[in-house]
């Protein structure tokens, strides 16, 4: 065995091995860390017009404009927030890379500047990575200096420890599939209003990351690592059998269904997807994938449904290995849970071209 695959190999096992631990102690410590608590409502969709959920996507390259624009013809940060009303927003930190793998920090800091224009108090900044606890939890934050651009901007910045139980809560709600009950950072679960920033992706065994996928930086790792094992089965197969078998591909697997709750925990009440660039035929590292420049789109919505399903049609326009059927499961899960539609043609579309 080569040096390279042994520690592809060990890392793999070490995953393993950690998932298991993490689960054995959260089993072993039911009861004795607090009550489970009902899970996060949050404010619901305040993004609505004539009983549609509005989508928003601007095209262009002035960044501030753009992200006013959109905001704007969304229905404006006030409905969100006002006096001093406390904000998190839950970017995307899970590789040591730069955006479009990671979430562009000149675009977070440009939310909280305008979010505390609109009247919000504290914007603060989070994410759990832990990704495979090797190394430091911190290395995404210090790998894009965000912390220290948030000092300058007056913004905390928090990394969460995605191992530790006692920064997260126990939730529970009739009808999730996946766990009996879902672990949620405190920080997340305690927000008044929470503002999803992911990046537009592929990934190896969601085949998309965007919208709903990114909110496994909220949940407690142990939970995360279990139902990315579970999925394994559709990561080892090549990228054309992938394909193939997400064409017949309409079972609600267990990582599928683990996915959408994970969100449905969460319940940001806004999602605004940064689509300038967007990493495609593989991921989520650039290593394994092949990042496509000048989409230069923002979306904003509080129907993540509908964000997910907008974008993996743009993501379809720039990869032939890619089709929306491969996330149809997570995509109807999350829609029975009411955390949107996938149908379009219900949705208020706005297109601004800058």
């Amino acid at each position: 065995m080569s040096s390279s695959n042994r520690t592809q190999f060990s890392r793999r096992e070490f995953v393993r091995l950690s998932a298991i631990w993490s689960l054995a102690l959260w089993i072993g410590s039911a009861g004795c860390m607090g009550r489970v608590k009902p899970a996060r409502q949050g404010m619901g969709n305040r993004f609505v017009r004539a009983g549609k959920p509005v989508l928003v996507v601007v095209e262009g390259t002035d960044h501030e404009g753009m992200l006013r624009a959109g905001l704007e013809a969304l229905g404006g940060l006030p409905q969100l927030v006002h006096n001093d009303t406390s904000v998190l927003i839950k970017p995307n930190f899970v590789f040591r890379q730069h955006y479009p793998v990671t979430t562009d920090p000149e675009m977070i800091f440009l939310m909280s500047r305008l979010l505390r224009e609109a009247g919000a108090g504290t914007v603060e900044v989070f994410d759990a990575p832990g990704t495979y606890l090797i190394g430091s939890e911190r290395e995404t934050f210090d790998f894009n200096d965000v912390v220290n651009k948030g000092k300058k901007h007056g913004v905390p910045v928090t990394c969460g420890d995605a191992g530790r139980r006692r920064e997260y809560v126990a939730t529970r709600k009739e009808g999730w599939q996946s766990y009996d009950e879902i672990l949620i950072h405190k920080k997340v679960y305690r927000a008044p209003v929470v503002i999803n920033m992911p990046c537009l992706k592929r990934h190896h065994t969601s085949y998309l990351t965007c919208a709903l996928k990114n909110h496994f930086g909220a949940v407690y790792g142990g939970q995360r690592w279990d139902a990315h094992i579970r999925g394994e089965g559709l990561d080892k197969m090549s990228g054309s059998a992938k394909k193939r078998a997400a064409a017949k591909f309409r079972d609600e697997t267990h990582f599928m269904t683990a996915l959408a709750e994970f969100a449905d925990a969460v319940r940001p009440e806004l999602t605004f997807v940064d689509a300038r660039s967007i990493l495609t035929k593989g991921g989520p590292t650039k290593n394994k994938g092949k990042i496509k420049k000048g989409i230069n789109r923002f979306l904003l919505s509080g129907d993540m449904v509908a964000l997910d399903t907008y974008c993996s049609r743009l993501m379809e326009e720039h990869d032939d290995t890619y089709t929306t059927r491969m996330i149809e499961p997570y995509l109807r899960v999350a829609a029975r849970l009411g955390l949107g539609t996938a149908d379009l043609q219900q949705v208020d579309i706005i297109e601004i071209k800058m």
